[in-house]
């Protein structure tokens, strides 16, 4: 089977997100439609609060298609902000937090976002009418742009219609959605996840439920947060599944639904969840696929057992509404069980990339295989096959892209940002690592003595998200290059296992030293500094969850995670693990 078809199941395919929003208004207005801390927020106060920042947002000529720039964290002030882009007309671009400000220009440059929603917006609203605006009624507008890594040395807005949005939420068959569900709010507003937990809940009278990220990274902390805010469904990275799962198995005993995606799901991790006691366990789990091209999700697929012989966990089958072509070079059906690059069709398919033309006619193509005029396939790129049980099974990839921590990376898109830097001669970014433990490395020759690689690191801080960063940066005399003088990327070494400065501060107590160890351990470095920076040597925040479980286990502590990130190094952590005990 190489053409495949999720079920077709009527949905609201010529209704907005406002429209259905307004019938749940009309429906259950005294319902919470948003439980943020102390903050809890019905669908009647939401629906109020939100048509006065969008009065405020048209006065400031938000008309449709005009897109809107959301520089909010999560929480209930950014549900009230795309609500009313919404509301409005517009397009919501959320630019999260973990961008960087250049990195924010650019993105909402891109964009084209003039008009921008700040917290500021939202106090100044409140003199704003709370009654009803007219509500948009096409749904082929634009409902949000996401950005996604480019190949090209710039990020690739995403233009996501309001049909495209409802075929993900309302007709489902991969999870049923309701009034009695309390949905978990995790995933980064600029994170296509994010559509499905708004608006998965929101659209069907469930409840929103922001939890803080300090809580989902805290170990031994997320499976208490969950049961005592009665989550039901829940999406996950399998980055971060891998790392719960790794110190607290039992997290999500009390959820309906769990949902991980974003990258491959880790074999063993899968089989001891589905092989736990059916009360230490979701009732659900469900693998989710899907590029931000598609709006969120096209494939899905439960998991109920995991063979001991497994190598991998099927990505599923098209959700409903949905076509999943397996195509060789010649866009032609491969053969029963061959490998082909998987295509997707069907409302979810996204409208293309904002102020790229060329780039969306390259991966967005006409489906030959559609009964709808006009329709289009997007081309994910994704190798898969087909299993005789009729599960899609992802093989790899056709280009340099890699998932790091779920989010999508193209190397190329990291060269050209470190190729700005003024003292670099030759540079050339890699990926190393197995599925779930990838890591970018860095390789550069630099132009003038005394470049650093904390230096290279701070420079990229300043203009990518912290998972675009490479882990290690490895400065080299010269690169190696093929017979065409093109960089030999097959020939560059591993990076060195020793991150440690040649000035770092040697362990002055033996709980240094034992802490020391073990972030050196966890890191891959034969040694490490007591105030070396736990990032600079190659650390990221599922590191850090990581080893602050393994400390408050080794030494019977309850060290908090945010206490590590506010100073990463092996002295704060030993004063923490000292204060605690």
């Amino acid at each position: 089977m190489s053409i495949l078809h999720g079920p077709t199941i009527p949905f609201p395919a010529d209704s907005t997100i406002p429209q259905l929003f307004a019938e749940q208004v009309r429906e259950r207005p005294d319902a919470v439609a948003v439980v943020d801390g102390a903050h809890q927020v019905t669908y009647a106060e939401l629906d109020e609060r939100s048509n006065r920042l969008a009065r405020l947002l048209c006065a400031r000529g938000v008309r449709p298609e005009a897109r809107v720039g959301v520089l909010l964290d999560r929480g209930h002030e950014l549900v009230t902000a795309v609500l009313a882009v919404l509301k409005a007309g517009g397009a919501y671009v959320p630019v999260g937090p973990g961008h960087p400000p250049e990195r924010r220009r650019e993105m909402l440059a891109d964009a084209e976002a003039t008009v921008r929603v700040t917290r500021e917006d939202l106090r100044l609203a409140a003199a704003w009418p709370s009654t009803p605006l007219p509500l948009p009624a096409d749904s082929r507008t634009q409902a949000y742009v996401l950005f996604t890594s480019g190949s090209t040395g710039r990020p690739k807005g995403v233009m996501v219609e309001h049909r495209s949005v409802l075929r993900l939420v309302c007709g489902t068959d991969y999870v049923a959605f309701g009034p009695d569900e309390r949905m978990a709010q995790v995933a980064d507003p600029s994170f296509d996840a994010f559509t499905f937990e708004i608006w998965g809940a929101l659209l069907h009278g469930g409840t929103l439920c922001v939890i803080p990220t300090e809580t989902l990274l805290t170990p031994g902390a997320l499976g208490p947060a969950l049961a005592e805010r009665r989550i039901t469904t829940m999406f996950l990275t399998s980055a971060l599944f891998n790392e719960v799962m790794a110190d607290r198995p039992d997290s999500f005993a009390a959820l309906r639904n769990l949902l991980v995606g974003g990258d491959v799901v880790d074999v063993s991790r899968a089989r001891t969840l589905v092989d736990s006691p059916r009360d230490a366990r979701p009732a659900r789990l469900v693998n989710g696929y899907g590029p931000t091209e598609a709006t969120t999700f096209a494939v899905c697929g439960p998991i109920e057992s995991v063979p001991a012989d497994a190598m991998s966990v099927p990505i599923g089958r098209p959700i409903a509404n949905t076509s999943c072509y397996l195509l060789d070079a010649g866009l032609r059906p491969v053969a029963d069980g061959a490998t082909g690059e998987l295509f997707i069709g069907g409302p979810g398919v996204a409208r293309g990339y904002a102020g790229l033309p060329e780039e969306t006619q390259e991966r967005f193509l006409p489906d030959p295989f559609a009964t709808e005029p006009g329709a289009r396939m997007y081309r994910t790129g994704d190798l898969v096959r087909c299993r005789p049980d009729g599960m899609l099974e992802f093989v790899g990839r056709v280009d340099d892209q890699v998932k790091i921590r779920g989010h999508r990376v193209e190397p190329g898109e990291v060269e050209a940002a470190l190729g700005r830097h003024p003292d670099l001669r030759q540079l050339a970014v890699v990926v190393d690592g197995a599925a779930g433990e990838r890591r970018l490395v860095a390789h550069v020759v630099p132009a003038t003595p005394g470049t650093r690689p904390a230096g290279l690191r701070e420079f990229l801080a300043a203009r990518l998200p912290e998972w675009m960063i490479p882990s290690a940066f490895v400065v080299h005399p010269a690169l190696p290059l093929t017979a065409t003088g093109k960089i030999d990327r097959a020939a560059l070494p591993t990076a060195p296992a020793d991150g440690s400065d040649a000035d770092a501060v040697s362990p002055r107590t033996d709980l240094e030293r034992e802490l020391a160890e073990l972030t050196a351990e966890l890191l891959g470095l034969a040694s490490v500094g007591v105030t070396d920076d736990f990032f600079a040597l190659g650390g990221h925040s599922l590191l850090a969850m990581r080893l602050v479980s393994r400390v408050n286990d080794r030494f019977a502590t309850e060290v908090a995670l945010g206490e590590f990130l506010h100073d990463p190094t092996v002295v704060r952590l030993a004063a923490e693990v000292s204060r605690d005990r």
